[in-house]
């Protein structure tokens, strides 16, 4: 841990974060026991398509899978490693934050620099113009207590669509913006991603298994550049064949010995 902290210390640092991070906070994985993907079908509730079918004809089902989604988000908070993270960046030795979380919990902890791969429950965007709003917890806790009042298909349908809003200049309704299921990695993020890596002389993986494709990919890059890979994770990954220092604990309890030694 100390010549992990000595390295550290020099800079040119970026964090690669998964759904492990989270899990510290109370959220569990999709996949994981106790996530959505048991209660709910992902090829229906994490795909376009399968939701636009089902807010056609299962309107009730639709309800209760974004009233269990933002319930969940809303019921956590950022963890000792989130604020860690902000430290870091705060201290000079981290350039950016790739994250495969949805949660917003690492701008809520005070990072500036994050790459939200996968995208920002609580951002909806037009896909013609790329205008973005990101709602506040008090608008969701609201825009939930709403929907939980409503029982007929039209309102249900309604309600959601009003929450997502409409672009003011496309006048188009915007869209979550998640990647879901079939659709391609944010092109700003991305190059988010490539601008950190290229100027990276250690990238620190936290909390990932290193199975979900392309977001795996960014490592892969640093590696195949000569980046030092340090990986944090209780269990084995995907990631550990290119990793050049492993911790097999959780995120934080890493950060917390870490922090002793900076």
């Amino acid at each position: 841990m100390k010549d992990v902290a000595s390295r550290i210390k020099k800079g040119n640092v970026v964090a690669f974060c998964g759904a492990g991070l989270s899990a510290e906070s109370g959220i569990p994985t999709f996949r994981g026991r106790g996530g959505l993907w048991e209660k709910y079908d992902p090829q229906l509730y994490g795909s376009a398509e399968g939701l636009s079918t089902l807010l056609l004809s299962e309107h009730k089902n639709v309800r209760d899978f974004v009233t269990d989604f933002y319930s969940i988000l809303l019921e956590a908070k950022p963890n000792y490693a989130h604020y860690a993270l902000s430290q870091l960046e705060e201290r000079g030795y981290l350039r950016g934050i790739i994250t495969q979380n949805i949660d917003d919990f690492h701008f809520q902890a005070g990072s500036r620099n994050v790459a939200e791969i996968h995208g920002n429950a609580y951002v909806f965007r037009c896909e013609m113009c790329d205008f973005a709003v990101k709602k506040e917890k008090d608008q969701v806790n609201a825009f939930l207590k709403s929907l939980a009042a409503l029982n007929e298909r039209e309102d249900v349908v309604g309600e959601i669509f009003g929450f997502m809003g409409y672009c003011p200049h496309c006048h188009r309704r915007l869209e979550p913006g998640i990647v879901l299921f079939g659709q391609s990695l944010p092109l700003k993020e991305v190059e988010k991603c490539y601008e950190y890596l290229d100027n990276a002389e250690v990238v620190l993986c936290v909390g990932t298994s290193g199975t979900m494709y392309p977001a795996a990919s960014f490592p892969l890059y640093a590696h195949q550049k000569g980046t030092e890979v340090i990986i944090v994770n209780p269990e084995d990954s995907f990631l550990d064949s290119i990793s050049d220092c492993t911790f097999y604990q959780g995120a934080c309890s890493f950060f917390k010995n870490l922090f002793l030694h900076l």
